[in-house]
């Protein structure tokens, strides 16, 4: 398993790198198959001048993503944290893909998910993003939304090969958007 430990607005000292080193590769205790890790540390300044660490991993699992994201006054009991809300998203992938089980998982993302482009720009369009898509059903698009914890999710939809949005409502339900060219 390929490790990153990445910082932003703080400088990452040895101890702190082995530390999350060392809670990260304690995850392929669960599972075996993760061919990579990113952590991203950063720090938030408030009006009170404490500081706030926000730890940020993501998972790759033959190319399938978990996202796990948590905050503390301090960065030991951060990682411990996000290190916590990872197990328990491995634990809910196994359930779901019965995982270790002589069934393969098959990806639903290209190998290219680690190789994705982030360009920071200026002006309205503050991040611009590029990754390989590969098609799947909404269900599928679904779930890897939620394993990633975001509101919304870009894929190509296998049954029409049409780029769809898949959303969560505020009500809790989800949403599809099937562009149509006019």
């Amino acid at each position: 398993m390929e490790i990153k430990i990445s910082a932003k607005n703080l400088t990452i000292d040895d101890d702190i790198r082995g530390y999350a080193d060392k809670k990260m590769t304690k995850l392929t205790r669960y599972l075996s198959n993760i061919t990579m890790t990113h952590m991203e540390l950063s720090e938030e300044k408030s009006k009170s001048r404490l500081s706030t660490y926000v730890v940020q991993v993501t998972l790759n699992i033959n190319g399938f993503l978990l996202r796990g994201v948590q905050k503390d006054d301090n960065l030991k009991s951060a990682i411990d944290a996000v290190t916590d809300v990872m197990e328990r998203l491995i634990e809910k992938y196994k359930k779901r893909y019965a995982v270790n089980k002589s069934k393969v998982h098959e990806s639903i993302r290209t190998t290219k998910e680690a190789g994705d482009i982030v360009d920071e720009v200026s002006g309205p369009v503050i991040r611009r993003k590029k990754f390989a898509l590969k098609p799947m059903s909404a269900e599928q698009a679904i779930e890897q939304m939620d394993f990633l914890s975001h509101d919304f999710f870009l894929f190509i939809n296998d049954e029409d090969d049409a780029v769809n949005v898949v959303y969560r409502r505020k009500d809790g339900n989800y949403g599809l958007i099937q562009p149509e060219i006019g």
